[in-house]
């Protein structure tokens, strides 16, 4: 199988243009910015996403990237994304280098956009997780969905297939499972693979 490297990812950002599924651009939108924290490793390009602790007010045990609404002191929604990083992975912004964007995702419980800002974590930098962000870690090397490593089922809306993404953590779905799969669209062209087709489920993992 052809492997992508983060450079790989970084050229092909500059052309790539996709629509979210849904519009999030409406002025009720609250706009907010998660971070896609990619290395290479011996196993290909992977991603960094967590899983919430227990016990949160919000989004309690959920799988996520790391992120969060803008700031006053934030210059723009890159700098949200690299902030939240610091702030939930323990990785310093000068460690993290932009490499792009992905369609902005409207949340469908809320009134939060999410604007995904994809970043390489440098050589060298190792996370230290805030615990009360974090409950666990996930490195995914994103050629194992393309090796049948990762089950993937789909929830059939009607306008749309909503993806749900099953890890050994938990299950990730909603506007994060929108954003990874768009991650492995632009993963699949960039390396000829033919994308998966999901499992449809009538099960709802939010429920």
């Amino acid at each position: 199988m052809k492997r992508a490297s983060v450079a790989d990812i970084e050229a092909a950002l500059q052309t790539w243009s996709r629509s979210a599924h849904r519009d999030g651009s409406g002025p009720e939108r609250i706009q907010a910015a998660v971070c896609l924290p990619l290395r290479d490793t011996a196993k290909g390009v992977a991603c960094w996403f967590i899983r919430r602790p227990d016990g949160l007010r919000h989004h309690s045990r959920e799988m996520a990237f790391p992120g969060g609404k803008r700031d006053p002191s934030d210059a723009d929604l890159d700098a949200t994304a690299l902030r939240e990083t610091e702030e939930e992975l323990g990785i310093p912004r000068p460690r993290l280098r932009l490499l792009g964007r992905l369609a902005a995702v409207p949340t469908a419980t809320s009134l939060f956009t999410l604007n995904p800002i994809v970043v390489e974590v440098l050589p060298g930098a190792a996370p230290n997780p805030a615990a009360g962000e974090v409950a666990v870690l996930v490195s995914f090397p994103l050629e194992d969905f393309f090796l049948d490593r990762v089950r993937y089922q789909a929830i059939d809306l009607g306008r749309y297939r909503s993806p749900i993404f099953h890890f050994e953590a938990g299950a990730m779905y909603g506007a994060t499972a929108h954003i990874l799969l768009e991650l492995l669209v632009l993963y699949a062209e960039i390396c000829e693979l033919e994308l998966p087709t999901p499992e449809l489920t009538t099960v709802l993992p939010w429920q």
